[in-house]
């Protein structure tokens, strides 16, 4: 175990990661990904949250195998991270509502209306000192990093958080293809690995795929 992050040691402290509380809520593409390579960056207390079950088109943008089709995602992704890291994870097959959050919050819901419930929960628990979330179209997503005891942040945050139905919606056969969600997982990967290291956070990333269009905002 002392040679498993010996590559990253320069770059993350994955002693101090393992003691960092992440939940992570929604284990679609984006979700799934970024579960897996958080624990292969070396989170040990993580905790997620997903009431679906894996269906037949999660397979070529998810995490899960053809196997897992019927399964509950919890329960499938619980049996990847140990699969391929070795370690057990904190799972709940409940949609979140309101339950105990911890240090570092990460939405990969595909709704507003679950992201309202999630900020609203974020705001109430002071123990949250960031909270990401991620919006993905087919070839496009944006990644927000809240900080949220700061009012700027909050102000700024919440005006984003609109009704569905003033959402963009993308055709369903449109909506997602595997290596955008890798991308996004990849900048929130990268934003856990800032906060660890008390790095400059970014509030916002935008990235166009289609046009390799890259912009942060600083705050």
């Amino acid at each position: 175990m002392q040679d498993r992050f010996l590559r990253q040691q320069d770059v993350l402290d994955a002693g101090r990661l393992s003691h960092l509380g992440i939940t992570l809520i929604g284990l679609g593409s984006i979700g799934s990904v970024t579960g897996l390579f958080l624990v292969k960056m070396g989170a040990a207390n993580l905790k997620v949250f997903d009431a679906d079950f894996v269906e037949d088109h999660n397979v070529s943008n998810q995490m899960y195998r053809c196997s897992d089709v019927g399964v509950a995602k919890a329960e499938a992704f619980r049996d990847l991270m140990e699969f391929y890291s070795g370690d057990l994870i904190e799972y709940s097959l409940r949609r979140y509502v309101d339950q105990p959050l911890t240090e570092v919050v990460i939405s990969a819901v595909d709704s507003m209306a679950s992201r309202s419930v999630i900020w609203k929960a974020v705001r109430e628990q002071s123990q949250v000192r960031l909270y990401i979330d991620a919006r993905m179209g087919l070839e496009t997503l944006i990644v927000y990093a809240v900080r949220p005891q700061v009012r700027d942040d909050r102000v700024f945050y919440s005006q984003t958080i609109v009704h569905d139905d003033q959402a963009l919606q993308e055709p369903c056969t449109a909506r997602s293809i595997c290596f955008t969600p890798l991308m996004a997982s990849s900048i929130i990967c990268n934003l856990v690995k800032r906060f660890v290291n008390d790095e400059e956070i970014p509030r916002r990333v935008i990235l166009d795929l289609a046009t390799f269009t890259l912009l942060t905002e600083p705050r």
